[in-house]
């Protein structure tokens, strides 16, 4: 007697609860592998896991020996479930197989119209490993078998897998032609959870061919559909496609958010082949906002991923993509990496693969300053993206058409060529070539001479610009993602330099710089420590600071330390993509507003005595905005750039002979300090002595360095009789924003100092850390084992003055693991952020704690910077690294004035005249410099 259909689902279900081996069920065998296998789809987009294990169950049954007469259907449904879990793992080839092997057996036991169901699944499997044809011809073939035997359903399925081949194929209209036609007949049979997949595949094909209106209108109503049902992967296919229109629309934000998303998504769902391609496009993205490095490592391992799972389409375009960042950052194998994809592309038969190459191969050429070559390649993309009917592909191809057409001096061509594509970006809101077509838009007015209509367009670029990269929900994206987009602040800084207005050059001067710390210390003031609720990131922190220690251990061994120096990169790398991912998925703060830079503001908060002094560069040319209370004024023509750099770097040199000590070349130092002054008179006379009429009756300035400038002691800048630090009071800042906000909130009054000095490798910083808490009425001092991390956290938050005595690194290779060295671990500056300190003032009594990575336009990264976005008001730092004895005595001085209610810029001057009377060299009493402010 067979078992009722019923009683054998119930019992497949407990089947599936228990653990194996599982039980010989006899005479019930046939019932029981039926509801498994029903079981297995019922689960399949929804639990790909619980369908291998009733595939798993399955094939334990009929492992477990079956009547002869069941044996043929069992061993049958044994393969139809093992195809299907092999697809969900990823093993396509093998899936084909037992698809094949599963149509055999029931053709073999008198089954037709399962046996042409079994091919379904195998039309996909076709298609993920590239054969294309295979698969229509599958498709084409089983669905006129299954219409045949009346079977609507699962025909109906074969039109929602053709559509998806097709979409995979690049082809959008027959993928939506396909999918619409599945959609209507998985509605009218009620199969809710196909209706919506095939839901989604119309809406991927028509956001391809650029309808993304109507897309998003589908997507969201699949969303609440496969929401009610609890089914995880169309949820994780939704959030994916949704995340790729808002990245074309150049809404980055949410196109990470939900990219991210969907990755975590199928890695809970252990769907390998999905979690590459979402892996593969949330590289896309860092490749938009030019995370390179980040895009590079997520693409190499994007290429052996696909390669190993057999998927051809997914390697080809991993590997152009990959070409792009190479490309990028000057990487050698750029080309080769074009023409491996362009390779495979051809093999695929996809055009619009073709033409993706052609414009990333224009991309390069236009780089290079090859005009004629970026044409060509650029007509050849805009062509193969035209006929596949591939909106943002066009768009993107058209607008570096353009952009060659300006390189050639063709202007009124690539003006045509920029409104035409301008005016359709904006009908698809296509936020990022818009910016690109102002910004061509402007360089076209500019060549003509006009300049009011060139100032439009690049306001108008910035404009928008400036509303994708506030919305961006980490600020080394936000600094990353503005290096690629200078041009227009370029251009329209050097409008305002024809113009001549201070006041205009100043604000457009200052417009991009530090904005990514400006937006930073404007969020919401909740410094909690960084991603706290993430377990993962915090095991990558302990196993760094083990790591960091271990390494440590090996270097007073003189042990090899390569290994752990390795697993060191390793582990930094995943812990800053980590916690990258952990804020895309987090909701924005909403913190103060970022104010609107005013130059009448800075003014009116400067005193009578005071100035403001920031340098730019543009075309190697140095100039300077001074500010004071009563006037701005423009400086131009101060030196040529590459005459400064040179300067700069031979003063440093000269100060570094020092680096290692001085009791080496202690016979030398009369020497020394000759050599080093002619340098430092040098430099004066190309960066100060221009400006010295202008701040001759300044008492402090505040300095607003460019790049190299940040490496400059300007206390030690002579004219051959005084140093600048006998005269006046300096400090530095990032731009002129922060420098306002720093004026804004000065530093609360110095009441409880905390001091910590970690000893183990450095005697004199317990002394140092103990003699500095003693000045203060509350003044706590932790030293040997006490200045470790936990006590730093606990008690930083409550000081007003905070001072680390300890070993310090600058690491150029990744600033932000830059870190003060205390006694159970490294203090980087991705832990320093989430401090939550009050506006006090930070001490930095360590070596190299001023030196950072010098940013292109933007903020430069390092331990000031850290200290700044965890609430400091005013850091003191060093720029190379200080003599430890001389340091006990400076920081003496220092701090003597500073509780007696001097600045912190009064107290540093103190402090560096008097240390200089003692040893004159600027090695000893000029490594401090002051940030933030007076």
């Amino acid at each position: 007697m067979t078992l009722p259909a019923d009683i054998a689902l119930a019992q497949a279900r407990r089947l599936l609860e228990a653990a194996p081996p599982w039980p010989a069920v006899g005479d019930d065998a046939l019932a029981l592998a039926w509801a498994l296998k029903d079981l297995c789809y019922e689960a399949w987009g929804s639990e790909p896991a619980r369908a291998a294990r009733a595939a798993d169950a399955l094939r334990a049954l009929f492992e477990a020996g079956v009547a002869p007469a069941q044996s043929q259907e069992i061993e049958a449904l044994r393969d139809l479930t093992a195809g299907i879990a092999l697809t969900t793992q990823g093993r396509m080839r093998e899936a084909v197989g037992s698809f094949d092997h599963a149509q055999a057996g029931f053709r073999a036991a008198g089954q037709p119209d399962i046996a042409a169901q079994t091919q379904v699944p195998k039309i996909m499997a076709l298609s993920m490993l590239g054969r294309h044809d295979e698969a229509a011809a599958c498709g084409a073939r089983t669905q006129r078998e299954l219409v045949a035997l009346g079977n609507l359903a699962a025909a109906s399925r074969v039109s929602l897998n053709l559509g998806a081949a097709h979409l995979r194929r690049d082809q959008y209209a027959e993928s939506a032609r396909h999918c619409r036609e599945a959609a209507v007949l998985f509605a009218r049979i009620g199969d809710a959870r196909q209706s919506i997949l095939a839901d989604i595949g119309t809406a991927d094909a028509l956001a391809a061919l650029g309808d993304f209106d109507e897309a998003l209108r589908i997507y969201a109503r699949a969303r609440m559909r496969a929401d009610h049902r609890q089914l995880g992967v169309p949820l994780a296919l939704v959030d994916e496609s949704i995340a790729l229109v808002e990245l074309a629309r150049g809404r980055y934000r949410e196109a990470l958010a939900g990219l991210e998303s969907a990755r975590r998504r199928y890695e809970a769902l252990a769907l390998p082949q999905h979690l590459a391609i979402a892996e593969k496009q949330l590289a896309d993205a860092y490749l938009e906002l030019r995370l390179l490095p980040e895009a590079l490592a997520l693409f190499d391992t994007a290429v052996a991923k696909f390669q190993a799972l057999e998927m051809p389409d997914e390697q080809a375009w991993a590997q152009a993509q990959r070409g792009r960042a190479e490309a990028l950052l000057g990487r050698a194998g750029a080309d080769a990496s074009f023409a491996a994809a362009a390779a495979l592309f051809v093999t695929q038969g996809n055009a619009v693969g073709q033409a993706a190459v052609a414009l990333a191969r224009a991309e390069l050429a236009l780089s290079a300053g090859n005009a004629d070559a970026a044409l060509t390649l650029a007509e050849q993309a805009v062509a193969g993206f035209t006929q596949a009917g591939q909106t943002d592909g066009r768009s993107r191809a058209e607008v570096v058409h353009a952009q060659a057409l300006v390189r050639a001096g063709r202007f009124a061509q690539a003006g045509a060529g920029f409104d035409a594509t301008l005016a359709r970006a904006r009908e698809l809101r296509q936020v990022a070539v818009q910016v690109r077509c102002l910004t061509g838009r402007g360089l076209v007015a500019q060549a003509a001479g006009d300049t009011a209509s060139a100032t439009a367009a690049f306001d108008a670029a910035i404009e928008l610009f400036e509303d994708q990269r506030s919305a961006l929900p980490d600020d080394d994206i936000r600094s990353a993602f503005l290096t690629e987009h200078l041009r227009s602040y370029q251009e329209r800084l050097r409008i305002a330099l024809a113009g001549g207005v201070a006041a205009e050059v100043l604000a457009q001067l200052d417009r991009f710089r530090a904005r990514a710390l400006d937006e930073r210390l404007a969020d919401a003031p909740a410094h909690s420590p960084a991603n706290a609720g993430d377990d993962d990131l915090q095991a990558l922190r302990t196993r760094l600071n083990w790591l960091h220690r271990r390494a440590g251990r090996l270097l007073e061994e003189a042990a090899d330390s390569t290994a752990s120096n390795v697993e060191i990169l390793r582990i930094e790398h995943a812990l800053l993509e980590r916690a990258r991912r952990h804020r895309l998925t987090t909701p924005a703060l909403v913190g103060e507003a970022v104010e609107h830079f005013s130059v009448a503001t800075l003014q009116h908060a400067l005193g009578d005595t005071d100035a403001l002094l920031e340098y730019g560069v543009l075309d190697d040319e140095l100039f300077a905005c001074v500010v004071t209370r009563s006037q701005v004024r423009l400086l131009r023509h101060l030196a040529r750039w590459p005459d400064v750099l040179e300067a700069v770097q031979a003063a440093r040199f000269q100060i570094d002979t020092l680096r290692h000590g001085a009791a080496p070349v202690r016979r030398h130092l009369p020497v020394l300090h000759a050599r080093t002054q002619a340098r430092l008179v040098q430099l004066h006379a190309l960066v100060w002595a221009p400006l010295a009429d202008d701040l001759c009756a300044c008492s402090r300035v505040l300095v607003v360095p460019h790049a190299q400038l940040g490496l400059v002691p300007f206390a030690a800048l002579t004219d051959g009789q005084a140093a600048l630090g006998e005269r006046i009071e300096l400090a530095v800042a990032p731009s002129a924003r922060i420098a306002l906000r720093g004026l804004r909130h000065p530093p609360v009054r110095p009441l409880r100092g905390v001091a910590l000095g970690e000893s183990s490798h450095l005697s004199h910083t317990a002394r140092e850390a103990t003699f500095i808490a003693s000045l203060f009425n509350d003044g706590s001092a932790f030293v040997g084992e006490q200045a470790s991390l936990d006590v730093l956290q606990a008690q930083a938050p409550g000081a007003d003055v905070l001072h680390l005595a300890c070993h310090a690194q600058f690491r150029s290779d990744n600033p932000r693991f830059s870190a003060l060295q205390l006694s159970d671990g490294a203090l980087t500056v991705e832990r320093a952020e989430s401090l939550g300190l009050k506006p006090c003032t930070v001490v930095l009594s360590a070596c190299d704690t001023g030196v950072t990575a010098l940013g292109s336009g933007d903020e430069m990264v390092g331990l000031v910077r850290a200290f700044m976005v965890a609430g400091a008001s005013r850091v003191l730092a060093s720029l190379w690294p200080v003599d430890d004895e001389v340091t006990v005595a400076f920081m003496a001085r220092f701090y003597a004035a500073l509780v007696r209610g001097q600045s912190a810029a009064a107290a540093l001057r103190g402090a560096q005249v008097a240390t200089a009377c003692d040893h004159p060299h600027p090695h000893f009493w000029a490594a401090f410099t002051l940030y933030g402010g007076w």
